[in-house]
């Protein structure tokens, strides 16, 4: 098939910081994406459900054994440089499970399991702030005392424009092959999480300003007042 036809068919994505809407419903992608070989949709929705892996159900299974299948699946992954975008993706996952690990406390080095190059160095510079991986990943001391206060949300949101660009340099490198494919959908799914998080966190705020307003003392007044009147 020709994927220059099923690219142009797909609308551009904004930057991700813009993403308020999705300009197009999953409904209508998967209608464009049946224009895919077979062999290259099974491609394309392993890459996604490692991707976006904490999206769908998970069994529940050690981290030990979920690293493994990780790892035998990222094997199944043909295009080197997608294989690459995914392992990046668990590789933050892996770190960011690790900080949680350290700051939980009921757990130590010895019992971190993670996908991807810096396991080892991890467990080897357990007490480190960023675990001696601020050359190798600058982000993680920004991010590192976000965690500290429990700030999960800008961690992730930093991290998913992190991955965002990595998606879009790639995508932007191979123009028109099944890689543009994979890289746009991915990004997709990080815009629908965004869109998703920024939904709830709307909520949660109107939902603390409502209870902010009810417990002030003259909406009480008032409130009590009205159900006098009514009975």
């Amino acid at each position: 098939m020709s994927y220059y036809t099923l690219m142009t068919a797909l609308p551009d994505l904004p930057p991700l910081a813009k993403c308020k809407q999705l300009p197009i419903s999953r409904i209508a992608l998967e209608r464009r994406l049946t224009m895919l070989e077979e062999e290259d949709l099974k491609q394309l929705q392993l890459a996604e459900s490692l991707y976006h892996f904490s999206e769908s159900p998970q069994p529940a299974v050690s981290d030990q054994k979920l690293v493994y299948q990780w790892q035998s699946q990222l094997e199944q992954i043909h295009s080197t440089v997608i294989r690459e975008c995914v392992q990046l993706r668990l590789e933050w996952q892996s770190v960011i499970a690790a900080m949680r690990q350290r700051q939980q406390g009921d757990k130590g080095p010895e019992q971190y399991f993670g996908l991807g190059r810096w396991t080892t160095r991890i467990r080897q510079h357990w007490q480190e702030p960023a675990f001696g991986l601020e050359d190798a990943m600058p982000l993680l001391s920004e991010l590192q005392p976000q965690m500290q206060k429990g700030a999960a949300g800008e961690v992730e949101e930093q991290i998913n424009t992190w991955l965002w660009q990595n998606l879009f340099q790639v995508e932007r490198s191979h123009a028109f092959q099944l890689e543009t494919v994979i890289c746009f959908v991915l990004r997709w799914g990080i815009a629908e999480k965004q869109i998703e998080n920024d939904a709830d966190q709307a909520l949660d705020a109107f939902e603390s300003m409502v209870e902010t307003l009810i417990s002030a003392p003259a909406i009480t007044e008032h409130i009590e007042s009205a159900f006098e009147e009514l009975s």
